[in-house]
């Protein structure tokens, strides 16, 4: 089967409103047709009418995915590009999340708005909320919130409560592994200058300069602090910027910019610092 049968079968389905009759040899051809050189209207036109007419049909799935599949694709590296440089991995994990909502779509079997770009405007809206799949990471799964941090229990006891054996953490390696750490991220070329100094004079500074930490207080009284729980620390920008003759606001700014680029690099998959 040549182009010119495919483009007759083609019109032959948007004008019947059905699957036309073929081989089991011509079947591939206009799957691959649909899925390499169709245009994106044609493809949403023979995706709708295969949904609304054809589920039945044996290779219904198969002619619908084809004709979706490419606008997954689109989708997701549209999605992923307002990341700063994103990963094959995350166009990957976008797209993946756009084909099973795709398909999940096609045996439901539904489509609310009636008038004629309804199912346009379902398909397309479909793969992007398709794409937002990507942030139900299966490391958070399993994570449960709480109104009130005070009674949330350090990550230590927390596994002792469960019956497992207590962490031991060894602090030379950590300490070695944080400065091999801060000296790659204060040297990455990627960053533009002023960030780059910017973190270099947080470096300069140290902790005991550089970071403050969180106040864990439900009333606000100073007296009610718990200073010790987590021990989590934050950088304090007006100490920054004192050092750098600059102000809060610049600060800030380009930690941002930091924090874009180095989670790209260092910590793409949000595992970097999980203690297993």
């Amino acid at each position: 089967m040549n182009s010119a049968d495919v483009a007759t079968v083609i019109e032959s389905v948007l004008a019947t409103q059905k699957i036309s009759h073929l081989t089991p040899e011509q079947m591939p051809v206009l799957l691959h047709h649909m899925f390499h050189r169709a245009s994106t209207p044609q493809r949403i036109q023979v995706a709708e009418v295969v949904f609304r007419h054809e589920r039945a049909h044996a290779n219904a799935l198969d002619l619908f995915l084809a004709c979706v599949l490419p606008l997954a694709h689109r989708a997701a590296c549209r999605r992923a590009a307002r990341f700063l440089h994103p990963s094959e991995w995350r166009i990957e994990v976008m797209y993946d999340g756009a084909v099973n909502l795709a398909i999940e779509m096609f045996h439901k079997g539904e489509v609310r708005e009636s008038d004629e770009s309804g199912f346009r405007r379902y398909l397309l809206r479909t793969l992007v909320y398709g794409t937002l799949r990507y942030f139900s990471r299966e490391e958070n799964l399993a994570v449960s919130s709480d109104s009130d941090v005070l009674n949330v229990r350090p990550f230590d006891n927390l596994r002792q409560g469960w019956g497992c054996r207590r962490t031991v953490l060894n602090t030379v390696e950590e300490r070695m592994i944080t400065q091999q750490l801060l000296g790659q991220v204060t040297s990455f070329p990627q960053l533009p200058g002023e960030v780059r100094a910017t973190l270099q004079c947080i470096a300069d500074l140290g902790p005991d300069n550089a970071l403050k930490e969180h106040a864990f207080t439900a009333s606000g009284n100073p007296d009610n602090w718990k200073r010790d729980r987590g021990r989590r620390p934050i950088l304090d920008p007006d100490a920054i910027a004192a050092a750098m003759n600059t102000d809060r606001r610049t600060v800030h700014r380009r930690l941002g910019q930091a924090r874009m680029v180095l989670r790209e690099v260092f910590n793409s998959d949000g595992r970097l610092f999980q203690r297993r």
